[in-house]
């Protein structure tokens, strides 16, 4: 027998009974990115049926550096098949640097601790199948939901009850690395659908109604079948220090995050909060994107795409010059800002071109923990673009920001131990550019509470309440109030 067979029975023996100093017996769970902790058993066993501890990538969150120990784990050594210095469809992603990591690994673990029901059949399957996925290369993220939203005192715009069906896909498929872990290829993918009961997701929905410029309902993802915004081919260089992609891509996938307010299913649900109005965010355009992070408290990024794409059709069909934004964001990472503890502090600078006029524009994106180790956060984003930047999004200026309080009850009962567990309150306001053609009011201003209760370890609700004062694009009324509950399963 060879020495390099012999070596890789001999390593594979360990793994199996749980080698590495004995920490492989453990699973990890990372408490919304900030932090990794090692699991109890009671809220292990969706995980236990379906990988061993060490076949384990923690959920990772966009907007917060990977914890150290959380990447530790992922880096050992991975033994699949190989060409010469090259391992084919990995199950450990190269290296990526922490807040890299976050953007382009999504984890193979989709079950979090939940203190109602801890483990239940669908659950169990659906980690099973995203273990077995990842041992091929193939890591991801799928949510299905469901949801309901009500305006009231009612518009005299269109209906004032929805009924949706809201569903996304995300995933990254790792085609080859280095042996050495230092640089790899692989392919990233966003694919949304859903439906709207009895109405045109298109045409009418939460928004439409009211005329408000921003989208209460933006967990609102069907109208044309399923529709992939993002298709991109990547590569990571330098010990991960250096990520370039090329393809169709969703630059809101990777910019403007923020882990307080970044999604519609499980965060604030207004578009507002998910990311900055004013941003010309495109996607379903050709583009390219380069991330580069030196070191964990430093890292820029910049993504240039078109502005004239549609969905599900050529990306090289309208691309044009004129039609065009570039994007840089810079940001600054810190583990104890003046003892609040962690935040992270983003600038943006846009240029764009459109219609054949060039504009820009600037936006900051806060997150910061309210004292070190605190469940309590504040998130903000703030951004302004002259006349023709903010034709591109309608949006001439905003101003949002909010207060998130994480597993509120750290003892027992509801928000002890799920991840998802959360309370949210957020304030935005934001004016419509001189583009916005239904524009009756300057300013329109909202306000949003909303809560998640984790339910199983993949099944969270959310009753969400929201007021847009003076919608912009509304003149018989000066508000409305917006109801909403969804049910979201997260795998």
């Amino acid at each position: 027998m060879k020495h390099h067979q012999l070596y890789y029975l001999l390593v594979s023996a360990v793994l199996s009974v749980g080698a590495y100093g004995g920490e492989t017996e453990d699973f990890w769970d990372t408490e919304f990115g900030w932090d990794a902790y090692r699991m109890s058993d009671e809220h292990t066993a969706p995980l236990r049926a379906a990988m061993q501890p060490y076949e384990q990538h923690a959920r990772r969150y966009p907007g917060v550096s990977t914890h150290a120990d959380v990447l530790e784990r992922s880096r050992r050594d991975d033994f699949t098949m190989h060409m010469g210095n090259w391992e084919l469809f990995p199950s450990r992603p190269q290296h990526f640097m922490p807040y890299l990591d976050s953007l382009f690994v999504p984890g193979n673990s989709c079950t979090e601790p939940s203190w109602l029901i801890r483990d239940d059949a669908l659950s169990m399957g659906a980690q099973r199948i995203k273990a077995a996925m990842s041992r091929h290369g193939i890591q991801y993220n799928l949510t299905l939901s469901g949801g309901y939203a009500g305006i009231t005192p009612g518009s005299s715009y269109g209906r004032n009850d929805f009924v949706s069906t809201n569903n996304s896909f995300s995933g990254t498929w790792f085609l080859l690395k280095k042996r050495d872990n230092s640089q790899g290829l692989f392919i990233s993918i966003e694919a949304d659908w859903g439906r709207g009961y009895h109405f045109n997701e298109r045409k009418q929905g939460v928004q439409h109604t009211i005329g408000s410029l921003s989208n209460p309902q933006s967990s609102l993802r069907g109208g044309n079948g399923v529709y992939i915004p993002h298709l991109a081919l990547g590569y990571s260089l330098a010990d991960g220090k250096w990520v370039g992609m090329i393809g169709t891509i969703d630059t809101s996938s990777y910019l403007d995050q923020n882990a307080y307010s970044a999604s519609w299913n499980g965060n604030l649900m207004n578009s507002a909060f998910t990311s900055n109005p004013c941003l010309p965010l495109e996607w379903a355009n050709w583009g390219y994107l380069t991330a580069w992070q030196p070191c964990d408290s430093f890292y820029a990024m910049y993504a240039t795409t078109g502005c004239n794409g549609e969905v599900n059709q050529n990306p090289f069909r309208n691309i044009s010059s004129n039609s065009w934004v570039h994007l840089t964001e810079v940001g600054w990472i810190c583990n104890d800002f003046m003892g609040l503890g962690k935040g992270t502090y983003r600038f943006q600078y846009a240029i764009t071109r459109n219609d054949g006029e060039t504009g820009s524009g600037a936006a900051i994106n806060i997150q910061q923990q309210l004292g070190k180790g605190s469940q309590l956060g504040f998130f903000t984003r703030c951004g302004v673009m002259d006349h023709d930047a903010a034709s591109v999004s309608e949006v001439r200026a905003a101003a949002t920001a909010g207060v998130v309080l994480q597993a509120p009850f750290r003892d027992s009962g509801w928000g002890s131990v799920a991840n998802s567990d959360q309370i949210a309150l957020g304030a935005m306001w934001l004016r419509p550019a001189d583009s916005f053609a239904s524009q009756k009011h300057q300013d329109e201003y909202g306000l949003e509470l909303s809560a998640v209760i984790q339910l199983t370890p993949t099944f969270f609700i959310q009753p969400d309440v929201q007021y847009i004062f003076n919608p912009a694009g509304q003149t018989d009324r000066s508000g409305e109030f917006v109801f909403q509950l969804q049910g979201v399963f997260k795998f």
